[in-house]
């Protein structure tokens, strides 16, 4: 029997990848503004924190992951 499946393509994976920190950096803003206005019973500062960290997660891991994840020049 020959496996007829394609061959993994990395740059879809990477693509999957990036995609995943972007929704997950929404989801930790979400939450972070859900602890700031009181909404959830947890510290203030674990609000802030989330909320750093979903807009790290949103705005510069892809762009830090495609620089990683660069071709490197012939």
């Amino acid at each position: 029997m020959t496996n007829d499946r394609p061959p993994r393509d990395p740059a879809k994976a990477r693509f999957y990848f990036m995609a995943f920190h972007r929704v997950l950096g929404a989801v930790l803003v979400v939450l972070g503004l859900l602890v700031i206005e009181g909404q959830i019973d947890w510290p203030r500062s674990a609000g802030w924190a989330f909320l750093g960290l979903g807009l790290v997660d949103v705005f510069l891991a892809p762009f830090l992951l495609a620089r990683l994840w660069r071709t490197p020049p012939q």
